[in-house]
């Protein structure tokens, strides 16, 4: 360390510094690192339409470039590096333990871009929070925040979490590429209702919604038969429960992520508008006709 800060030492750093060369060679390492980057992205814009992807391929390549350039530009500008190596090894050591969480963050970045355990588009859950993933940063993830399970509503609020929660937190993940959450409906019926036309007419309406739904066919198109690993799912049934006095009808359907409040709506609503119109369907306490 002594030998770093020495006067013959830094007398030379000065006069490399001074000397023109050390700024020339860094302005042309910068200028071919900046030329390759933008004719990466040029490429892979050309071949890339989604902006999610199109901002993680750049931040990657710019982080990529940022390290390469610091690479070989710190012999440039500290000749004597390799002889600081043994104080370099003693400072670095201090500084990661320091600066332990700014590494994790780091290092957890890296295992998101690499391993891909979710994406920008994804609906997460990390601890009690649970959100759309709207962007992937070096330190930190930013979600935009839902209310009550995977099926919620937007509540208007961004989360922001670092990037080191990756290796200590348990993390749900509703995946774009399956874009579908389990849902399940109730309906308690009166015993002497008729129960088998109760479940046929959940289970119609229940399908008919799916197939309106924008979401299940902007699905469907983007998914070829060998990637449909939902197709064995998505048809509703209804499981018949006797519970006391009463029959208790599960709907079980799969919904598509960030529609099961409007979906769940729409299937009281069709099904409540059929039982007005057909007495055989009594809830509790309504009285037999007839």
């Amino acid at each position: 360390m002594a030998e770093f800060f020495s006067p013959q030492n830094l007398k030379n750093l000065w006069q490399t510094a001074t000397s023109g060369h050390a700024y020339i060679l860094t302005a042309a390492v910068f200028a071919v690192l900046l030329l390759l980057r933008t004719l990466i992205l040029s490429i892979a814009y050309r071949n890339i339409d989604d902006q999610f992807v199109r901002l993680r391929y750049k931040r990657g390549i710019s982080y990529f470039f940022l390290i390469t350039a610091i690479v070989l530009l710190l012999p440039v500008w500290l000749p004597s590096i390799r002889s600081i190596a043994t104080f370099l090894g003693i400072f670095g050591a201090g500084f990661l333990l320091v600066f332990k969480d700014l590494w994790l963050c780091v290092g957890g970045w890296a295992y998101v871009m690499i391993r891909r355990p979710y994406v920008i588009g994804d609906r997460i859950q990390v601890g009690d929070v649970t959100g759309d993933v709207i962007d992937i940063r070096l330190m930190e993830t930013s979600i935009m925040e839902i209310s009550g399970n995977e099926g919620g509503l937007n509540t208007g609020r961004i989360i922001y979490f670092p990037n080191a929660k990756i290796f200590t937190e348990t993390i749900a993940t509703t995946n774009r590429r399956f874009a579908h959450v389990y849902h399940e409906i109730e309906v308690q019926l009166a015993v002497t209702a008729d129960w088998q036309l109760a479940a046929g007419l959940l289970e119609s309406i229940a399908r008919a919604e799916y197939e309106t739904s924008f979401a299940a066919k902007e699905q469907q198109e983007q998914e070829t038969d060998d990637q449909d690993f939902l197709s064995g799912y998505r048809e509703p049934r209804v499981l018949v429960e006797m519970r006391g006095a009463l029959v208790v009808l599960h709907l079980q359907t799969m919904m598509p992520t960030g529609q099961v409040a409007n979906m769940t709506d729409r299937i009281w609503r069709a099904f409540l508008t059929a039982a007005k119109e057909n007495p055989a369907i009594r809830f509790i306490g309504s009285l037999p006709t007839g």
